[in-house]
């Protein structure tokens, strides 16, 4: 039987879990808060940490709320719904102001403006479902097991309408073993990207009768080893408004299967506005967007610079910006199709003012000398991890390139997960 430990949680660390101490030695407890006691017990045991889980809660933190979602802690999806979202961004804020000093070795670190999301709940345009037999949902916490799900408080409301015919379609697909729904609120449609394990004989027919009884679903995906097909019209298409030069300016956007696109539309759109704010792109200057997409940075710095480069590795979405950017219109903007190091490493074009880049989750190590080598005289780095922003802070300082502004977007409300952005100016 294990051992009951009474114990404070002192803060909350990256992962989203409550961080007690027990004997001096850190005791890391998902689903707990700054401020709240409890008794846990300690399911695993690690040279510098252990592994915590709460038995009963003696007196619970303020900003501790019911979680709206009944498979919250089961559920791997969600780690802060047992957390008022009002003090969410404050805990993120500390978090990554943490790993800055940690990781990125700084010293002083500029105000960092954090943006919450005008949606805590079903704001995410995305989501991907695991099959099993007739089950649907998510996989449970560090596990291979589906917790079944009715719907998902998180996802856009669109989503949660669609899944009860999902479900009953699910359950005719013995060779789907995921299923993706993306949709776009501007149509109020979606499409299904269904992930075969292997062929299915007769399955378009059943899809084709699925997309005309079902007006909701635009268009359906079928993804397997010999490649992709479709059925309907597989792209989707959403309307970008931003502020320029005072007036409303709206870009629309097309996103085909296999193109990235943010989740949260509303703060994709605040998103962008930082990124035009930190880059302080003239008329007269260059700018260079790496990793660009479907064109969601490119299309709106080239309404502000005199050009823009786009250079995106992705096929797909090199098509799908160079439509983007045919439709609206924008001309000074060229999209290059070709993996980032290898077109920077051979660039002969002019030299940018300033470089944009929203690389991986890996973050931009194997591109950072040749991005130094072209001498803009500033950098906007957008990051979905702090861990691997922090630690390429460090080295791009060590370049001469020093860190003047930052924001926290808060794309990813219930969950620890950030979106950041830093200004870097040429010292």
């Amino acid at each position: 039987m294990a051992k009951k430990i009474r114990v404070r949680i002192e803060s909350v660390a990256f992962k989203g879990y409550g961080v007690a101490r027990v004997q001096g030695k850190v005791v890391f407890v998902p689903h707990t808060m700054t401020g709240d006691e409890a008794w846990i017990e300690l399911m695993e045991e690690k040279k510098r940490y252990s592994m915590g889980r709460i038995v009963q809660m003696i007196k619970p933190a303020p900003w501790r709320v019911t979680p709206l979602c009944p498979s919250f802690g089961v559920c791997g999806g969600c780690q802060w719904q047992h957390i008022d979202y009002c003090v969410q961004g404050e805990l993120k804020e500390k978090i990554f102001k943490d790993i800055l000093i940690r990781l990125g070795g700084l010293k002083e670190i500029p105000p960092v403006r954090v943006f919450p999301s005008p949606k805590s709940y079903g704001y995410r345009s995305r989501v991907q479902l695991k099959v099993q037999g007739e089950k649907l949902g998510y996989l449970k916490q560090k596990t291979h097991q589906i917790v079944e799900i009715q719907e998902c408080p998180i996802a856009h409301p669109i989503i949660n309408q669609m899944l009860p015919s999902i479900r009953k379609m699910s359950s005719s697909f013995s060779q789907t073993k995921e299923i993706e729904i993306n949709v776009s609120p501007d149509e109020g449609k979606g499409v299904l990207l269904l992930h075969f394990s292997s062929s299915e004989r007769g399955i378009e027919n059943v899809l084709k009768d699925f997309l005309q009884n079902h007006l909701m679903f635009k268009g359906i995906v079928m993804t397997k080893k010999e490649g992709n097909a479709f059925c309907g019209d597989p792209a989707l298409n959403l309307t970008i408004s931003l502020n320029h030069k005072g007036e409303g300016e709206k870009i629309k956007f097309r996103i085909s299967p296999g193109s990235f696109s943010q989740i949260n539309l509303e703060q994709n759109q605040r998103l962008i506005q930082t990124v035009l704010q930190f880059s302080e792109a003239r008329e007269e200057e260059t700018v260079l967007d790496l990793y660009a997409g479907v064109g969601n940075l490119t299309l709106p710095l080239a309404l502000v610079a005199k050009k823009v480069f786009g250079i995106e590795e992705n096929k797909v979405a090199t098509e799908d910006a160079r439509f983007n950017a045919e439709q609206n219109r924008i001309r000074n903007c060229d999209l290059i199709h070709g993996r980032t190091e290898e077109v920077l490493e051979n660039w002969e074009r002019e030299s940018p003012d300033c470089i944009v880049l929203d690389p991986p989750r890996i973050g931009c190590k194997t591109v950072l000398d040749q991005m130094v080598r072209l001498k803009p005289k500033r950098m906007v780095y957008v990051s979905c991890d702090p861990t691997t922003f922090s630690r390429d802070l460090r080295r791009f300082n060590e370049k001469g390139y020093v860190l003047q502004k930052l924001s926290l977007i808060d794309m990813f409300p219930q969950s620890y997960h950030m979106e950041v952005v830093g200004l870097l100016n040429r010292s």
